[in-house]
């Protein structure tokens, strides 16, 4: 009986740090379709990209596991296109996916722009109908402030490669040549994964970013906005998709429903 006492204690702490974990993990789920792109997965891709057309290559790679989104729920991954708007010093990079021969959605938007002699900022906007409102993703640099908790600074990233290749006097303006049907032969499309193997695929990259909700890129933001594209179907099933269930816990699909339902009822910031 004594022998049964100490494995149960001993196995309580097991038990409870695994209901932690789970539930740590289930907060990083957005409830939206934008569970299925992590934004910092695309930026550490970008910063590290020699050219636009690579750092394209890369985010649809099935090696590199980014993309994971499937937005026309053919239960196949979508292509995502690169597309470079320039005004000035401001670039507005949008990710963007034709569900159909005639209808697009953007993802998400990498807004740069040049701050001076060899500064440039950086942020990327994941777009509301994906995302939710102001979900916004930029590189992390802490300073200290004597007995104050580190305080967040824009990170200069004139250093990155990506953006040296932009800035570059050469440089032309990419646009992604491949569209709905017409797709490069490197391209093999997949089926999804379940959001909880997919999220334990980059979860080691956010340590490098951090999510905010304030727009700092403010010549580039405008720029985006001229170029938005949306597509209502996506509107209509923004919080619920058939192939976000959670390797087929249908506890947590159930739960997606319910989300939805709320969000009707005016809790457009509902996460869980």
């Amino acid at each position: 009986m004594k022998g049964y006492l100490i494995k149960t204690f001993l196995l309580i702490p097991a038990l409870i740090g695994g209901v932690l974990v789970s539930h740590a993990e289930e907060s990083d789920s957005l409830g939206m379709i934008g569970d299925n792109l992590d934004l910092n997965a695309v930026l550490e891709t970008f910063r590290t990209a020699e050219s636009i057309e690579k750092f394209e290559t890369s985010i649809n790679s099935p090696e590199n596991k980014i993309n994971n989104l499937d937005l026309n729920e053919d239960d196949l991954i979508d292509y995502i296109q690169v597309i470079d708007n320039v005004e000035g010093d401001a670039h507005a990079l949008i990710l963007r996916i034709d569900i159909s021969e005639d209808e697009s959605q953007d993802v998400a938007v990498i807004e740069l722009e040049k701050t001076g002699p060899e500064n440039a900022a950086i942020q990327i906007v994941g777009d509301e109908d994906i995302y939710g409102e102001d979900y916004i993703v930029e590189p992390l640099s802490s300073v200290a402030t004597g007995n104050m908790p580190p305080a967040f600074v824009v990170l200069n990233v004139w250093h990155w490669n990506s953006v040296g290749f932009i800035f570059a006097p050469t440089y032309k303006p990419w646009r992604s040549p491949w569209r709905w049907g017409n797709y490069p032969k490197t391209w093999k499309s997949r089926k999804p994964y379940g959001w909880r193997t997919y999220h334990n695929f980059h979860k080691g990259r956010h340590h490098r970013y951090h999510v905010v909700h304030v727009h700092r890129v403010g010549n580039a933001h405008a720029v985006y906005h001229k170029h938005r594209k949306t597509s209502q179907r996506i509107k209509r099933h923004r919080h619920y998709h058939k192939h976000k269930n959670h390797n087929g816990n249908k506890k947590h699909n159930g739960q997606h429903k319910k989300n939805k339902k709320s969000h009707k009822k005016g809790h457009k910031n509902h996460k869980h």
